[in-house]
């Protein structure tokens, strides 16, 4: 539910945003022809760097995310009349626990397996297709496919005998992501982006297995895979504001 209100006052903020450079020429406000988008003209690149907020999904009490901001930068680049291209990289402190309960081994009794995921770095690609745009004001819709890595992991176990934590290798996923946005132009070669975004993946955990040895009371917790499996599947809504600068 708060995600939807999250999407919609996005949505709104760029209709505020975009409203001031149309009222100022609203006769050249016109939509874009999708037989006409695929026009060659000359080329165009842009970069930008952004900084806004991500937000993940919390199902349960297994698997929770904690909001936090993002940081990246974008290069944009086009030599179509209605659609750009871009490469982004984007990084956030966000931090992700999944929760499971392991069953008796014999020595240890029943207790939690905890991973913790932070640090997470998104690669992505886009197409950028432009819905309407004035002289200074465009509004886009933009699907894409990316790559995202956390960057720093461990794995703890608990138990009423102790507890013991180690670090577990990187977890990568494949992402797509689905985004609009609105870009203005106050100036010839400086403006703003205001672009809304959520990134899907199907989770998966990667290798649970310890970098070193999980022990406690001298048992060691043999392949934790087997108790987290997959991660479910992953949002993450993102909300940025960015400076542009043309470079051509």
């Amino acid at each position: 539910m708060w995600k939807t209100s999250l999407a919609l006052l996005m949505l709104l903020l760029g209709n505020w945003a975009v409203v001031p450079a149309l009222a100022a020429d609203p006769a050249k406000f016109i939509f874009a022809n999708p037989l006409k988008g695929f026009v060659r003209q000359p080329f165009s690149a842009e970069v930008e760097i952004y900084s806004g907020g991500i937000t993940g999904d919390s199902i349960g009490a297994a698997y929770k995310s904690a909001t936090r901001g993002d940081y990246g930068v974008r290069l944009t680049f086009g030599f179509l009349k209605a659609l750009n291209f871009n490469l982004n990289y984007m990084y956030s402190n966000q931090s992700r626990s999944l929760v499971a309960v392991t069953p008796p081994t014999g020595i240890l009794p029943t207790g939690t397996a905890l991973m913790r995921a932070a640090n997470l770095n998104l690669f992505y690609g886009n197409g950028e297709m432009n819905l309407a745009r004035t002289k200074r004001a465009t509004l886009y819709f933009s699907p894409g496919i990316g790559y995202a890595r956390n960057g720093s992991r461990s794995l703890t176990l608990i138990t009423p005998l102790g507890t013991a934590s180690a670090p577990i290798l990187r977890g990568a996923a494949l992402t797509f992501n689905l985004g609009a946005g609105v870009k203005i132009f106050p100036w010839k070669r400086v403006g703003f982006r205001l672009d809304i975004r959520d990134h899907v993946s199907g989770g998966g955990t990667g290798n649970l297995n310890p970098a070193q040895g999980l022990s406690i009371a001298g048992q060691a917790l043999a392949n934790p895979q087997q108790y987290f499996g997959r991660i479910p599947v992953q949002n993450n809504v993102v909300f940025t504001l960015g400076l542009i600068y043309k470079i051509l």
